[in-house]
């Protein structure tokens, strides 16, 4: 199955590009190589954080449904923690 490519430019700063020039010759990369990996890997964890948040949106709306959202949830942990000494 072939893939379709997009050709994109971009201007980077010296100082990275050197940075990355030096990185790459030891994995042994093409530059296009080293940042289509790099932009992979940003994408991926952007992608682990928003499904975080939408877990946590998820949960803080639980949260107001059960009755919680008149606590000071912060208060609270530190109270148990002094009961508890932890």
């Amino acid at each position: 199955m072939a893939t379709s490519s997009l050709r994109t430019q971009i201007i980077l700063p010296k100082a990275l590009r050197q940075e990355i020039e030096r990185v790459r010759r030891l994995t042994r990369e093409s530059l296009g190589e080293y940042l289509r990996k790099a932009a992979q890997e940003r994408l991926e964890k952007e992608k682990k954080r928003s499904v975080n948040l939408a877990l946590l949106v998820r949960k803080i709306g639980t949260v107001k449904k059960s009755g919680w959202e008149k606590v000071n949830v912060l208060e609270w942990q530190r109270k148990m923690r002094e009961d508890r000494d932890i």
